[in-house]
């Protein structure tokens, strides 16, 4: 029997990396979750139990070997940052497998654990490569995503509720201006769009919170303070656009980069 060669030279993506020193992104999208939110009965147009079990599968991929330096959720979307990551060398098959994997891994048990309907559930992935001066940036344009989804989810609601079908009701949502959007919103259902849950208009940030915390040196018997780090979730926070989530974002990006080369080095 001849040796067999090896097909190693037809792995032709393994060497693609990401770049040492450049900022990215890792955005989860979930595959077909307007039929699944649909089939288990989540509370449309927002549901706080889903947006729980998205921010629990979130959080997973910090607990997988992984240090994102935030993340940033809306809707069926995570966006993780990496600035000073170097896991797997920044090879993109081993980033664009293995976190959609944790996540979709997470979510399928919180789901079990909390709805107790058992689901193959699934997240696609892709890698958005950054430029420092972009990043706040980027996620000024996620939250703008996330504030469109949301005026259009209340009021593709709003329609359904008066009998129109989804497609009818997505047709005739085509033809309103974003201030129309808000009076049949308005109108329809008497909410205020300005006046939701700050979650659903803005999403949901995963930051580290870093802090001190007083010790003693178990060796010199000393007391000693320590840096030690949370992750911590904000449902309330502010608008990227402006002067203070600009600053916000900046803070945070800078107080978790800190923490981050301290645990490498």
């Amino acid at each position: 029997m001849s040796k067999l060669r090896s097909f190693k030279i037809h792995e032709i993506y393994s060497t693609m990396r990401v770049p040492p020193t450049t900022p990215f992104i890792v955005r989860c999208d979930g595959r077909n979750f307007r039929s699944l939110c649909s089939r288990l009965g989540f509370k449309k147009p927002f549901d706080e139990d889903f947006a729980k079990i998205m921010v629990t599968a979130a959080k997973a991929v910090f607990n997988s070997g992984f240090n994102p330096t935030l993340a940033y959720i809306q809707s069926d979307e995570i966006s993780y940052l990496f600035t000073r990551e170097q896991i797997f060398s920044r090879r993109l098959e081993k980033i664009l497998s293995i976190i959609p994997s944790v996540v979709s891994s997470r979510f399928t048990l919180e789901l079990l654990r909390i709805k107790g309907e058992e689901e193959v559930v699934a997240f696609d992935a892709r890698i958005v490569i950054l430029s420092e001066k972009d990043v706040v940036d980027y996620f000024a344009w996620r939250q703008m995503e996330a504030w469109r989804n949301h005026i259009n989810a209340y009021a593709l609601y709003a329609l359904v509720a008066k009998g129109l079908t989804t497609s009818q009701a997505a047709k005739k949502l085509l033809k309103l201006k974003s201030p129309e959007l808000h009076d049949l919103v308005l109108r329809e259902l008497n909410v205020n769009l300005a006046k939701t849950p700050a979650w659903q208009r803005r999403g949901i940030v995963l930051r580290w919170h870093v802090f001190q915390k007083r010790g003693v040196n178990p060796i010199t018997g000393e007391a000693a303070l320590t840096i030690r780090r949370k992750l911590v979730e904000d449902w309330q926070p502010p608008l990227f656009t402006t002067p203070e989530g600009r600053k916000y974002l900046e803070e945070a990006i800078l107080a978790a980069e800190k923490e981050i080369s301290n645990l490498s080095d």
